[in-house]
């Protein structure tokens, strides 16, 4: 066999193998119409945004160690069945709309680490706004003072109050409090509206920036969008009697 004849055949068995695996698929893959999907076959997209601020603050979240005694994981259904707990899973309102679910890896998306927790010590923070919501109504603040009152102290009992507007005892929670969070600042004008409601010789207490942006990071925790069929996990609605 000669150099020259060697050669051909190299090239004819590359060639060939290109020939027929990429350069005539891809020709006849260009003229392909697109296909017109209907409602019925195609299927919904998911993806969870955050960005910026409330990734910043899952920073913060970790750093401070919240993930040791809080999760953020609605377990899957043969792990313990967890949809029932009121709020943790998502909602009922008022009209019926149960927007209830298992977690799933996408509810994850943009943060460098799923924190899902190591131990429940505390609740479950999947869906944490609604509960803020409720109690800081209760209390006649808004859900970020709320969180503030809390960050700095856990055991306040006047931020705790039942359905009957009753104070709950809360010297029991062993929480951290974050007062490094926080800094005393001298009243001036009407002062800050995200103050804390307790003052000390004319001077207030105020949120730091690690904080505000912590909490902002909470303030996203309603993880209950709809997502496809094919990613949802949860058992089956039921009506009635059995749905509560």
């Amino acid at each position: 066999m000669t150099f020259k004849s060697f050669l051909l055949g190299i090239l004819a068995s590359f060639g060939l193998a290109w020939m027929f695996v990429i350069a005539i698929p891809v020709a006849k893959m260009g003229k392909l119409a697109p296909v017109q999907m209907t409602d019925e076959e195609d299927s919904a997209y998911y993806e969870r945004k955050i960005s910026g601020r409330v990734l910043n603050g899952a920073k913060i979240y970790a750093s401070n160690g919240c993930y040791a005694c809080h999760t953020q994981l609605i377990r899957p259904t043969y792990a313990g069945h967890q949809i029932w707990r009121d709020d943790m899973a998502g909602m009922v309102d008022s009209e019926g709309n149960d927007t209830r679910r298992e977690t799933t890896y996408y509810d994850y998306t943009g943060e460098k680490y799923a924190q899902i927790g190591l131990t429940r010590m505390g609740p479950d923070l999947s869906n944490l706004v609604y509960r803020v919501n409720k109690y800081a109504e209760r209390t006649n603040l808004t859900a970020e003072q709320w969180l503030m009152e809390h960050l700095y102290n856990p055991r306040n009992n006047d931020i705790r109050l039942g359905e009957g507007g009753e104070r709950l005892e809360m010297n029991w929670s062993n929480c951290p409090s974050q007062p490094q969070m926080f800094e005393k600042k001298i009243i001036t004008g009407q002062g800050d509206k995200l103050a804390l409601q307790k003052t000390l010789e004319g001077k207030e207490i105020v949120a730091k920036e690690e904080a505000l942006v912590l909490i902002s990071y909470l303030m996203s925790f309603h993880r209950d969008d709809v997502v496809p069929d094919s990613m949802d996990n949860s058992p089956k609605k039921v009506t009635g009697e059995d749905n509560n």
